[in-house]
C-alpha cells in the first residue's frame, strides 16, 4: 500500500474541564505528521472503537466487520502518527502504546457478495434504512441495487477523530481508488458498480421549543471533507441518532449554545463518480476554506 502522509493540527485535549462563564477559553494545537498505513492485527481494538462511534446502536457485528477490514488483501488504510526519531529511541526503553494509536480509518467492504456475519448485517441494515427513512425513489433504488447480485456495491467507510483535519482524507482517498482498480483485475469482489457512504454531521437546533423538521438548519459535518460527496450523490437519506448513544461532538460547550443534534446521512453514488470526487477534492478543499476564512 502506498504510504499517504499528510500535515495537520491535533487538538491539545480531547477531554475538556468544564468552565464558567468567567473563565478564558484558550485553544491550543500541536502540529503533528500523519501517516496512512495498512490496517493489522494489533490495530483491531482502535478500528473497532472507531467503527462503534459510527455505528452507534446499528445491529452490525463491529468484531466480525473489524477483523474483515483487516484480513482483505492490501486495500484501506489506518491514520497513525508519524513517530519522531527521538520517540522511537525513547519508545525502546518505555512500554508506550502511542505509537499503535489509530486516529482513523478509510477503506471499503463489499456488502454484494455474503461471505461473512457482518456483511449480511450491512446488507439487511441498508435495506432497512433505506426502507424507514428515503422516499419512494430512492428506497425503490437501494432495493434494486442491493436484491440484484449483479450489482457490486461497496460500503466505504472514512472514520476518524473529529479534530483530524479533513485534509488528510485526500491522500488516503487517493490511495484507496489506486488499491480498488488495482484489485479489481484479480478479485472481482472490488470491481465496484456503487458505493455507499454513511456519514457523520450535526444540525444546530436554534428552536428551543423544538423544531422536529429540522428545516433550514445549519449543519456541521464531522468529517468536512463529506459535504463535495454528499453534493454530487447521486440518491441519499437521513435519519436522526439522537436517542443512540456515542461519543458527542468533541469541543467545549456552555448553556447558552444552540443544541447539536446527531445525524447520519447516507450517499450512494457510482464508483465513477468517485473517482470524479477524489480528483475533484484537494481543490474544493481549498476553495472552501478560503471561503470559510473571508466569511471569517
Amino acid at each position: 500500500m502506498e504510504p499517504a502522509r499528510k500535515r495537520g493540527a491535533l487538538a491539545g485535549s480531547s477531554e475538556p474541564a468544564p468552565i464558567g462563564p468567567d473563565d478564558l477559553v484558550n485553544e491550543m494545537s500541536i502540529d503533528v505528521e500523519f501517516e496512512g498505513r495498512g490496517p493489522e492485527i494489533r490495530d483491531y481494538h482502535c478500528i473497532k472503537q472507531l467503527l462503534q462511534q459510527l455505528f452507534l446502536k446499528a445491529p452490525v457485528n463491529l468484531s466480525d466487520m473489524t477483523s474483515v477490514l483487516i484480513h482483505q488483501p492490501n486495500i484501506g488504510s489506518v491514520i497513525k502518527q508519524v513517530a519522531d526519531e527521538d520517540d522511537e529511541e525513547q519508545d525502546e526503553d518505555d512500554d508506550d502504546d502511542d505509537a499503535d494509536q489509530v486516529f482513523g480509518i478509510t477503506s471499503v467492504i463489499n456488502i454484494t457478495d455474503k461471505t461473512s456475519e457482518c456483511v449480511e448485517n450491512l446488507h439487511k441494515l441498508m435495506l432497512d434504512l433505506s426502507n424507514q427513512h428515503s422516499d419512494s425513489d430512492t428506497t425503490l433504488f437501494v432495493n434494486r441495487l442491493l436484491s440484484d447480485n449483479d450489482n457490486k456495491v461497496g460500503l466505504l467507510i472514512n472514520e476518524r477523530y473529529v479534530n483530524i483535519p479533513p485534509a488528510i482524507s485526500v491522500p488516503l482517498f487517493q490511495a484507496l481508488r489506486k488499491e480498488m482498480f488495482k484489485l479489481k483485475s484479480k478479485k472481482q469482489s472490488y470491481n465496484f458498480d456503487y458505493l455507499i457512504m454513511i456519514c457523520k454531521l450535526y444540525k444546530v437546533k436554534n428552536d428551543k421549543k423544538g423544531n422536529k423538521s429540522f428545516e433550514n438548519s445549519e449543519i456541521l459535518w464531522s468529517n468536512g471533507e463529506e459535504e463535495l460527496f454528499d453534493k454530487l450523490a447521486d440518491y441519499k437519506f437521513e435519519f436522526c441518532v439522537k436517542n443512540d448513544k456515542g461519543p458527542a461532538l468533541s469541543g467545549t460547550w456552555v448553556e447558552s449554545d444552540p443544541e447539536m443534534i446527531p445525524f447520519r446521512r447516507v450517499l450512494i453514488f457510482t464508483v465513477d463518480k468517485f473517482c470524479s470526487i477524489t480528483d475533484q477534492l484537494e481543490s474544493w478543499l481549498v476553495n472552501n476554506d478560503t471561503a470559510d476564512q473571508d466569511e471569517g
